[in-house]
């Protein structure tokens, strides 16, 4: 019996090839152990930081309060008695009179029922109290308000005004004392600034004065009764 072969070309089958069996690898000297990273741990929620609010404390304005370092008027109808220290007992330094104008210098201090600050002007410097126990009465006044006659003793620089009454004339004379030549009259109310004295002559105090214009000479500041020349502050 013959054998029939399939028809077509005959393919061998390929030889399979054998691979190499892997071989471990061996690193001489020590073998490093791996180390471990550490894990960062991630905060879940970061602080609110917390801001302090800053706190202002108001200036008083000028003149609504007494304040240390600013102008001061004596309200009190008698002047005001300065005292060496905060106290009703503190030895007496002077008084200033009704409408002086003085400077805070310290305070306030409270003692005795009262309030006390520490002035000063350039002739006298001590404690006075503000007004009385019961708050009714003020004696010291933050409001300085516009220039007032002031009944106390002309100083060099001072601005005066003419106080001889309403019929008077103040004489100016071309030299201090009372045998010098008049050279004018001046009558009351009219304002002057001092620009030189004192100069003592015939038991009167003489201070030379300016209008700023035609009137300059020698004026007494008055007699032991009268003020001829008042202070304005």
């Amino acid at each position: 019996m013959s054998v029939t072969l399939a028809c077509g070309s005959f393919v061998p089958r390929p030889t399979p090839i054998p691979r190499p069996s892997p071989t471990a690898i061996v690193e001489s000297g020590t073998r490093q152990e791996a180390t471990a990273t550490p894990t960062v741990v991630l905060a879940t929620s970061v602080p609110t930081r917390v801001v302090p609010t800053a706190t202002f404390t108001p200036t008083p304005v000028p003149g609504t309060e007494l304040i240390v370092g600013q102008p001061a008027r004596v309200s009190a109808a008698q002047g005001l008695n300065a005292r060496k220290t905060p106290s009703v007992t503190g030895d007496r330094a002077g008084r200033y009179p009704p409408g002086a104008i003085i400077t805070i210098l310290e305070g306030p201090v409270t003692a005795d029922g009262y309030r006390w600050w520490r002035v000063g002007n350039n002739e006298l410097a001590g404690w006075v109290a503000d007004g009385d126990a019961d708050g009714g009465e003020e004696w010291l006044s933050p409001k300085v308000g516009s220039t007032q006659p002031v009944n106390r003793a002309v100083r060099l620089g001072d601005e005066v005004v003419v106080t001889v009454g309403a019929n008077g004339l103040l004489k100016v004379r071309a030299e201090p004392g009372t045998g010098s030549p008049v050279e004018h009259q001046v009558p009351e109310s009219s304002q002057l600034s001092v620009v030189e004295g004192p100069v003592e002559a015939n038991g009167y105090r003489w201070w030379r004065v300016s209008d700023g214009g035609s009137v300059t000479g020698w004026a007494a500041e008055g007699d032991s009764t009268d003020r001829w020349l008042t202070p304005l502050e």
